[in-house]
């Protein structure tokens, strides 16, 4: 399994190969972009600043960095769709930088796009906000012209699994560390663009569980107390989302959404990339994410042993409450009871069957 990272300036290539990207990812946010369309579009899921590099000759400093370094670089163009306009205006970036040879692929979601570009002679990855949920999907986007499929991040194990089986022949993509999202990113129309506007998912709203339409409270007991934890939950869930900061220890692990201990299963599952997301992140904290899943692909490639595999993870992360609770968990089913003990959950009275 390679392992994707993402980069941001020329100066970033070399640390990261060396502490073992093997692709490299960026995005482009041109020059004028916001003095044609406005500052409620983006060209990509990332704003301006160091999620994303703004001219050609910057993108030639970055590819010319990578290959040296014998990695390749993609590019994301995954906007959920674009107007003709700025489709046209893309491609002809696109044309540009294949003419130079600058880009390795390009990650997309606009089917539009994905065709056009593929027609250009470009190799395309279908990005995560493509929402590839079930093998006929990916085969879909695969049909379309995509090289590769980023898997949705919200795919469990199991249903991977399903997917894998179904459809060998395609390269995966999964999610590996960093971000999270608490909606499935291809189907939010919300937006993160307008200057001063609260990101919906992220925004502390007050929540109140009602018995039925008339307003009522729920009275019984045991379902007051199961309500009580899912909201609570949720909200932690959101603490975690949003969280940026490293562990404890000379390790200083990145903290927030981690695949760590489902790396052998991926492997097993012959995941051909795991992503490390965070374009807009500082250097230290794509080494140190590098770094981890490298660790824990090398040690289970060398042994074989999944258990010790994962209790290498469970260690390096140094958080065992956030690993038992599982907001942090891209793949919660991968954890291993034996490494960490889960805890229980409330359950409400039981329901008669309806027959």
């Amino acid at each position: 399994m390679n392992i994707l990272s993402p980069v941001g300036n020329p100066d970033e290539v070399a640390p990261l190969v060396e502490a073992g990207a093997d692709e490299l990812y960026a995005g482009l946010f041109p020059q004028g972009w916001y003095e044609r369309w406005g500052r409620g579009s983006w060209p990509n899921r990332r704003g301006p600043g160091p999620a994303n590099v703004e001219t050609m000759d910057d993108l030639g400093r970055l590819a010319d960095a990578a290959h040296k370094g014998k990695v390749p670089l993609f590019v994301a163009f995954n906007q959920q769709y674009y107007p003709d306009d700025q489709a046209d205006f893309l491609l002809d970036i696109a044309d540009q930088a294949l003419a130079r040879g600058l880009v390795d692929a390009f990650i997309v979601t606009d089917p539009g796009m994905i065709a056009a570009l593929k027609e250009a002679g470009a190799t395309v990855f279908a990005s995560t906000v493509a929402v590839a949920l079930n093998a006929d999907s990916a085969r879909f986007l695969s049909e379309l012209g995509a090289d590769r499929i980023i898997l949705s991040r919200h795919l469990h194990l199991a249903e991977i699994k399903e997917l894998a089986e179904a459809a060998p022949d395609l390269d995966l993509e999964v999610f590996l560390m960093n971000d999270n999202c608490y909606f499935e990113e291809g189907f939010c129309s919300t937006t993160h663009s307008m200057p001063g506007f609260g990101v919906y998912c992220m925004t502390p709203w007050e929540l109140q569980v009602t018995e039925d339409e008339t307003g009522g409270g729920i009275t019984e007991p045991e379902e007051r107390a199961r309500w009580d934890f899912l909201v609570e939950e949720h909200r932690e869930f959101l603490r975690h989302l949003g969280s940026r900061g490293h562990g404890e220890g000379k390790l200083k692990m990145p903290l927030g959404p981690c695949g760590l201990c489902a790396i052998p299963e991926l492997m097993d599952l012959g995941i051909h990339s795991g992503k490390i997301v965070g374009r807009e992140a500082n250097l230290f904290r794509k080494i140190r994410s590098v770094q981890a899943v490298r660790y824990i692909r090398d040690a289970y490639r060398d042994s074989g042993d999944m258990r010790a595999a994962k209790g290498q993870a469970v260690e390096m992360r140094g958080d065992g409450p956030g690993c038992s609770s599982g907001y942090s968990c891209y793949y919660r089913s991968a954890r291993d009871r034996s490494l960490i003990p889960l805890p229980p959950r409330p359950r409400g009275p039981r329901r008669p069957r309806s027959r």
